[in-house]
């Protein structure tokens, strides 16, 4: 596999086209010295995103990116990916719409499941939850928290919950960091 070189030209380039990130997977991408300053220079993000992170399994959606950095999601264009974290035998829908990649210090998305999909999952980071449609139910210390569509949940990093529904829910979700997977991987509770 040929892999694409990154130089302090390619990112001035880029950035005169307006653009404020470039992506640049690793392992398919060579970003030189030069281009990592002349990046911080201009504003400029160089995602290191794998590739499979970009994948149709995580869902799609389509987007408007304004050379600001100021991003618009078309929420009627969001299409959900299968969530293969929920573990082995789960429907859960995911689909990531800001991410670090676009210089956010916050990731948020949406995800959907049923009930006989419902999942335990431990936070190593922060994340709201708002209720789009269905009912939430989150458990947490043997204690059962519902909400309901327009209702929001905090829940602390260290939290050790599950993640259900009675019938049917679709949550849009804020996590704080937006590499939470990288910086302290969250993970299905066994």
């Amino acid at each position: 596999m040929k892999r694409r070189v990154i130089t302090a030209q390619v990112v001035a380039s880029e950035h005169q086209a307006g653009r404020r990130r470039i992506s640049a997977p690793r392992g398919e991408a060579i970003i030189t010295p030069d281009a990592w300053s002349k990046a911080r220079e201009l504003g400029v993000i160089l995602d290191q995103s794998d590739a499979a992170a970009d994948a149709p399994a995580q869902g799609g959606c389509e987007r408007v990116v304004d050379p600001t950095g100021l991003v618009v999601v078309r929420g009627q264009s969001v299409r959900l990916g299968k969530f293969e974290g929920a573990g082995p035998n789960r429907d859960v829908g995911l689909a990531d719409l800001i991410t670090g990649g676009d210089g956010s210090p916050m990731a948020a998305g949406i995800m959907s499941w049923a009930r006989e999909d419902s999942f335990p999952w431990t936070l190593d980071y922060d994340e709201v939850d708002l209720v789009l449609e269905g009912v939430l139910q989150i458990t947490i210390d043997g204690r059962t928290l519902e909400g309901k569509a327009g209702d929001v949940f905090y829940i602390p990093r260290g939290s050790r919950i599950v993640f259900g529904t009675p019938r049917h829910v679709r949550v849009f979700y804020v996590t704080y960091p937006a590499n939470w997977a990288a910086a302290a991987p969250a993970r299905p509770q066994k």
